[in-house]
């Protein structure tokens, strides 16, 4: 079950993040790519790719950095 803390982190998170896709042609052919940028305006790799064949790759691909994201974070202790 999600924790109403880890919710609201994981949309901070996302918020962070843009997928966006470029068109390419040269001239023979037009084909399309995704790229994800960060708050800062870089590009982001992941599993050494930059750009990715269909949004939903990228999505993927992002939904796998901001998941590795929370696992890093330090985990507050729960009282109960």
């Amino acid at each position: 079950m999600s924790h109403p803390v880890n919710t609201e982190i994981l949309e901070n998170l996302f918020e962070n993040y843009q997928i966006f896709k470029v068109t390419l042609k040269d001239g023979i052919e037009t084909s399309s790519r995704y790229f994800i940028r960060d708050d800062l305006n870089d590009l982001v790799r992941h599993d050494n790719k930059s750009s990715w064949s269909s949004k939903e790759d990228a999505k993927d691909a992002l939904n796998k950095i901001i998941n590795q994201q929370l696992e890093e974070m330090p985990q507050p202790w729960l009282n109960h």
